[in-house]
């Protein structure tokens, strides 16, 4: 059985994209993980009936309907998608949403999909600045009467600061899909890469500086989990390494 509890958003500070969203990949065994495999995404339909708003909004929607993490960069969320009614398996949805948009779709898994725009060839340019979204403005930080807008703070802040004070983790050159579940203490307990940068090297710099980390307080009850974070290339707000003392 799949639990999937209203799932929480986090469009974070630049680079850093998490959703909160109950999944089987660390909520139970072999059934479970069978349940969001591939297969079904491809061939189970849901009934939809999304209104025209934030692409953010619908993506949130269907991966509490379909039980699949969807991520996406907060710039892109903010798009308006199309409204979108009918009967249609989860990646048929995800096509008419974005049809027209320039967005894609990759599937890291069978309980994660991420949502991308593909690089343009030509020559290298700077990232556009990026306005982050207040903690509350978030689809999913206030839902179902309570409010985790001011936790949402709290784990974007602690994930940049772990990141960033790892020369090999730094974020900004890479992508990265991940899934983290937090103990009552607010401590990292279980971590599990959903994909890969493409470096064994930096993957284990992730997995290392991540585990363990901690948020500084207790994650409010009732708060979904695990989370699933998307670490995005572009501009972070990592300072500057300090010169050593001359």
């Amino acid at each position: 059985m799949i639990c999937t509890p209203a799932p929480l958003s986090v469009l974070a500070l630049a680079g850093v994209c998490l959703m909160c969203l109950e999944t089987p990949a660390l909520a139970g065994g072999a059934v479970a993980q069978s349940a969001a495999s591939p297969d079904r995404l491809r061939g189970e339909q849901h009934d939809y009936a999304l209104p025209a708003q934030p692409l953010g909004d619908s993506l949130e929607a269907i991966g509490q309907l379909a039980g699949v993490a969807v991520l996406v960069e907060e710039r892109y969320a903010r798009q308006l998608a199309p409204a979108l009614s009918g009967r249609h398996t989860v990646l048929e949805a995800l096509r008419r949403l974005l049809d027209g948009s320039g967005l894609r779709i990759r599937q890291t898994d069978g309980e994660a999909i991420v949502v991308y725009a593909p690089s343009v060839a030509g020559p290298a340019r700077a990232p556009a600045a990026i306005t982050p979204l207040a903690a509350g403005d978030i689809p999913g930080a206030r839902s179902g009467g309570a409010d985790f807008s001011g936790y949402i703070g709290r784990v974007q802040k602690a994930l940049l600061r772990t990141l960033c004070a790892s020369a090999a983790a730094r974020p900004g050159a890479y992508r990265l899909a991940l899934q983290l579940r937090l103990d009552d203490g607010g401590h990292v307990t279980r971590m599990r890469l959903l994909d890969t940068t493409g470096s064994g090297q930096v993957d284990a710099a992730v997995t290392s500086a991540i585990q363990g980390m901690d948020i500084g307080v207790p994650p409010p009850a009732g708060m979904p989990q695990p989370v699933s974070v998307l670490l995005v290339p572009g501009g972070t707000h990592c300072p500057a390494p300090r010169r050593p003392a001359e």
